[in-house]
């Protein structure tokens, strides 16, 4: 059955008719959905309205429905993004969508793909390993099948007429298919040993290896391996169907990488959704960082550091989403706003962070909406000097975007009013 995709952006409503919502007399939304606030749901005129929040995605319903939520700015750098913030994307197992395959590096791969590819894996065991026929290593006299043709065309295009030896090939599991779902499982297992212990998926690899137990481990090196599965992967028509997305999969495990977010295509891997506001504030606090270094500064993240709100204590603190120090002492601080624009509140919300760090340089970084620039907003009686920092998340050139945008901080902490 063909799934019902309705596309809409982030912060927008949809409706949906109630009966399809509706299985024996219930509302059945996927419960993986359901409890995560990836979409609010309220009741209007006989259909289901939906509001889509921050997350971006291919978002299942049911069975039948989808909603796939785009990013309302055009973030055409958006798996480069989330790959740098080293923040790892909500995976729905056993839910697919099209990816194009072009991937990014990224950590954490090991538990975005891990349970689907041990389930892939575990359900294709149930018809067998594939089997192909393969050139032994150590030729074996009289077995396999003798392959004449080729040898005559090979030896004859060295001028060789006569020759007392035949090409073979064996049919044997021993396939790169099988190396390198092998392969993938093994690293997952490692992963899931050192980070997650008491994850079910751990003894779901462990089961799905069993399967491959006679497959020896893959002896030449790790980049051979993916060479070998890109050319396979290339040539889809020699892939058994239900072999095909594990095998992507598997890529995606032993490249460390992740599918372009951006762009639809033909390969199939689990569905990605995507906390674009977090994403947005861990990459721009990442990249500040690692530029503000060798001018002394360090940048931190105020929910790892809080800061109480009242002098006395108490149970209220406050969480900038950057505090700029240098030589041990707070001179700045940002708020990353995922948003066209910022709010009174938000203005207020930042005032207070400087309060209370006892700073008077302050501010926003927000994506370019309308051609807006960086700009000073203003300066309140007591002095506190409020910026909003803008950053092009569509740039052809993303070093050079993120360059410009520590520069304006740094501009901004030294109170110059022109940002470039």
């Amino acid at each position: 059955m063909a799934i019902e995709i309705v596309e809409c952006q982030e912060f927008s409503e949809i409706s949906i008719r109630l009966s399809s919502l509706m299985r024996n007399g219930e509302i059945q939304i996927d419960p993986r959905i359901a409890a995560k606030g990836y979409l609010s749901t309220a009741f209007r005129r006989g259909q289901v309205v939906l509001r889509t929040t921050k997350f971006v995605g291919l978002i299942p319903l049911t069975p039948e429905i989808s909603v796939r939520v785009v990013p309302r700015a055009p973030i055409s750098n958006l798996s480069y993004m989330l790959a740098r913030s080293q923040k790892a994307p909500t995976a729905i197992a056993g839910f697919a969508r099209g990816y194009n395959s072009r991937f990014v590096r990224a950590d954490n791969v090991e538990r975005l793909f891990g349970q689907t590819l041990a389930d892939q894996c575990a359900a294709l065991c149930v018809r067998g390993l594939i089997k192909r026929y393969e050139r032994p290593e150590m030729k074996i006299p009289w077995r396999g099948r003798f392959l004449a043709a080729e040898t005559v065309r090979r030896h004859a295009s060295r001028g060789v007429r006569y020759r007392h030896e035949f090409d073979q090939s064996v049919l044997t599991d021993r396939t790169i298919d099988n190396f390198a779902l092998k392969e993938a499982l093994g690293l997952v297992l490692n992963w899931y040993q050192r980070n997650e212990r008491g994850s079910p998926v751990l003894l779901h690899t462990r089961r799905a290896l069993a399967a491959f137990e006679n497959i020896p481990s893959w002896r030449f090196s790790h980049e051979e391996l993916l060479r070998k599965l890109g050319i396979l992967l290339s040539a889809q028509s020699n892939i058994r169907p239900d072999y095909a997305e594990a095998l992507w999969s598997a890529y995606a495990v032993l490249d460390g990488a992740i599918p372009d977010l951006n762009s639809r295509g033909s390969l199939r891997l689990d569905s990605l959704i995507v906390d674009v506001s977090e994403i947005f504030e861990a990459y721009l606090r990442r990249e500040l960082s690692m530029r503000l270094a060798n001018d002394g500064y360090r940048v931190f993240d105020g929910w790892k550091r809080p800061h109480p709100f009242f002098a006395d204590g108490g149970a209220y603190s406050v969480h900038p989403d950057m505090i700029i120090e240098r030589d041990g002492s707070p001179v700045a601080v940002l708020d990353a706003k995922y948003k066209p624009d910022v709010s009174e509140q938000d203005r207020y919300e930042v005032l207070s962070f400087m309060d209370v760090l006892g700073v008077q340089i302050g501010g926003f970084v927000c994506p370019v909406a309308d051609a807006e620039e960086s700009r000073v907003m203003g300066t309140t009686s007591s002095g506190k000097r409020l910026s909003n920092l803008r950053v092009d998340l569509a740039a052809d050139d993303t070093q050079a975007e993120i360059d410009r945008f520590a520069e304006n901080v740094r501009r901004m902490i030294a109170e110059r009013h022109e940002f470039v």
